[in-house]
């Protein structure tokens, strides 16, 4: 198939198995809830407008602009476009980066297209979008998710990371856990905050009055931020924060809060310092950086599992932090974003500071990490060849070891040194060489006349 026929039939799937979905859902919330008696085009264009929010288009609205993602939307979208970057690469045969480059150009200019159209379409008198804008940003993403796709589907990513450096491949890996463990945390974390304050959590869903089909808009706007959420208390737990309006922080020693939306996640927002049991939850990150230096100083691989040089364990334990910090601070950037002109319009961790902080958090923890399990690991594969046994020569052993007969002798030597050094104690059954006579060869003594 020719590039651009596969690149905008994958786009146009990519784009439609995502929007198709949230315009019967808005559909539906038009015929339960048509109080208004607002026309079925304009939860068309509400279901577009949410579709360009979750590649991160900013929305003007009369009240300034409206930019926080729908993280786990976000998601979904990145999936379809990895898939149509696969889809294209395998279609048109892409074999190298020059293919790979070439998919992720067509498929994004293709979603492009189809972002433009998104915005003019859903434009409306007091929520539109830039259809340039939409373009770029649609397009960008596109590119990056396809691009991902192409090469992961041809081998090229497998392949160059193996023709990294070892240190660099250990440290990125190192980094990628890291990463994954602090986010978790922060999964974690923004969870038990919902379930300790879920008093709150309903008081605040219950002032809405919004009936029925409105608590269920509600609700699926909860999920789709939650994973926002999640992002905003994993900078909580590295340390600096997140920010819910203009002039207000949230962290671990200081809280400065305004009034809030009246919007049910917010009610999770902690009202004062971390107390004794939270504070623990702090070490998240240092955990994070233990683990990433473990992964550092583990063996090779390889039949011979081979433990890695000091350079290169603990090299990795650097190149961890700031692979860590990059990754968060970039999950960070995706969660943050304005709710109009005034208040509201810093809402979010600052990438910056939770990148740089954890980059330092995860580096000084994983050095440590790394010396301890690279240590433990040459002690243990010393001890395996210095075994105790009274046979040993040079063991330091008693005398009377050496005196005792061969089972007494095995039975000491295993519960010393455990059942492998016991068999190596035990002497192997010794081979009779040719010159010497055995049972059925040694000659037989000669008997007189007359004996036996």
């Amino acid at each position: 198939m020719a590039l651009p026929a596969a690149a905008v039939t994958t786009a146009g799937w990519a784009a439609l198995v995502v929007l198709v979905p949230m315009a019967a859902v808005a559909l539906v919330v038009w015929v339960a809830e048509n109080r208004s008696g607002a026309p079925a085009g304009d939860a068309l264009r509400l279901a577009a407008d949410g579709w360009l929010l979750a590649h991160g288009v900013r929305m003007q609205t009369p009240s300034g602009p409206f930019g926080l993602t729908p993280l786990l939307l976000s998601v979904v979208v990145l999936r379809q476009l990895y898939r149509a970057g696969r889809n294209s690469a395998l279609a048109t045969g892409a074999a190298s980066w020059l293919g790979v480059i070439r998919v992720a150009v067509a498929v994004g200019l293709a979603y492009a297209f189809f972002g433009m159209v998104a915005a003019l379409l859903g434009a409306t008198s007091g929520v539109r979008a830039d259809p340039a804008s939409a373009g770029v940003v649609t397009g960008l993403v596109a590119g990056f998710g396809a691009g991902w796709g192409a090469a992961r589907a041809i081998g090229l990513g497998a392949a160059m990371a193996f023709g990294l450096p070892d240190v660099v491949r250990r440290g990125a890996s190192a980094g990628g856990v890291a990463a994954a463990a602090v986010l978790t945390a922060g999964v974690l974390a923004a969870g038990a905050q919902i379930a300790v304050t879920h008093e709150e959590f309903r008081a605040v869903f219950g002032s809405l009055h919004a009936g029925v089909v409105g608590g269920v808009a509600i609700t699926a706007l909860c999920v789709l931020y939650a994973p926002t959420a999640a992002v905003w208390a994993t900078a909580y737990l590295v340390g600096p924060g997140f920010a819910v309006g203009a002039g207000t922080a949230v962290d671990a020693s200081t809280v400065q809060l305004a009034p809030l939306p009246s919007f049910p996640l917010l009610a999770a927002v902690p009202t004062g310092p971390a107390s004794g049991m939270v504070s623990l939850t702090l070490a998240a990150p240092l955990i994070a950086g233990l683990l990433a230096g473990v992964v550092t100083a583990r063996p090779t691989r390889t039949e011979d599992a081979a433990l890695p040089r000091w350079r290169i364990a603990l090299g990795g334990a650097l190149i961890a932090g700031p692979v860590a910090g990059v990754l968060v601070a970039l999950a960070a950037a995706a969660s943050r974003g304005p709710l109009g002109d005034g208040r509201l319009s810093e809402l979010g961790p600052s990438p910056w500071h939770v990148g740089i902080v954890l980059a330092v958090e995860v580096a000084v923890a994983a050095l440590v990490g790394a010396t301890v399990a690279r240590t433990a690991a040459s002690w243990a594969a010393w001890s395996a060849t210095r075994r105790w046994s009274p046979d040993a020569p040079g063991s330091g052993t008693s005398p009377w070891a050496g005196r005792l007969p061969s089972g007494p002798r095995r039975l000491v030597v295993g519960l010393f040194s455990g059942s492998a050094a016991a068999d190596r104690a035990a002497p192997p059954p010794r081979e009779p060489r040719e010159s010497e006579p055995t049972a059925d060869t040694a000659p037989q003594p000669h008997r007189r006349v007359g004996e036996g």
